[in-house]
């Protein structure tokens, strides 16, 4: 499992996760309560985690868009 991207803005999170969605990559996300129960000081980013075999693909569909 490799970390795809740590993040506080939520519309950037929700983006990324519909992208990987629709490509059917599977995906887990860490820290997202902890981030909404940290207010606005940003102390503790989301996280988007995916397997090895798809990080790559998941990367470069991100950087496309």
């Amino acid at each position: 499992m490799k970390t795809l991207l740590k993040s506080n803005d939520l519309i950037y999170i929700s983006w990324v996760k519909s992208i990987l969605s629709e490509n059917n990559i599977e995906f887990f996300v860490f820290d997202e309560h902890m981030s909404m129960v940290d207010g606005n000081i940003c102390a503790i980013p989301i996280r988007l985690i995916v397997e090895n075999d798809n990080y790559e693909f998941a990367k470069k569909l991100i950087e496309q868009k």
